[in-house]
């Protein structure tokens, strides 16, 4: 039995975020839905994030997510670099709508962004790792969703 193809898109979206993690120096903020996240984040994601917050010591790793309970039982190496890292990296939970879209928006630094969109059976990439004006749009859409969210409970259990 063959295990059915990956979709081209989601390859892409993880190639796409890999760069822009490699990319990032001194900020990453991260906007997502829990479970399209799990599909292109890679095994080492974790990792990633916590390279990113030991190159500089004033970096700013924002990560805004659906669901914290479900980044807790889908991305548990993200959720461990998290509590190894509390005073570098901030998460907040800001509940989608239902009908809403499923994406996952990268923001690397002040140059990449990346936002993948899920709606029906329909995916669509767009971003790139040297976009400054897209980046200052995405960034201004992170941070109007960012005044509107709360601290995300679950993982603030974790760490205490």
């Amino acid at each position: 039995m063959t295990t059915p193809e990956r979709d081209p898109t989601l390859i892409d979206a993880e190639a796409l975020l890999a760069e822009l993690l490699a990319a990032t120096r001194r900020r990453l903020w991260l906007h997502a839905r829990v479970s399209l996240l799990a599909e292109i984040a890679g095994t080492d994601l974790g990792a990633e994030i916590a390279g990113i917050a030991r190159r500089h010591r004033h970096t700013d790793i924002r990560l805004l997510v659906d669901d914290d309970f479900a980044l807790k039982d889908q991305l548990p190496s993200l959720v461990e670099s998290i509590k190894r890292l509390p005073s570098a990296v901030s998460v907040r939970r800001l509940e989608a709508t239902e009908e809403s879209p499923l994406t996952v928006t990268a923001m690397a630094d002040h140059s990449g962004w990346m936002q993948l969109t899920q709606a029906g059976g329909r995916r669509v990439l767009r971003g790139d790792v040297e976009d400054r004006p897209g980046t200052q749009r995405a960034v201004q859409d992170f941070e109007a969703h960012w005044s509107l969210s709360d601290e995300a409970v679950e993982l603030r259990r974790l760490l205490v």
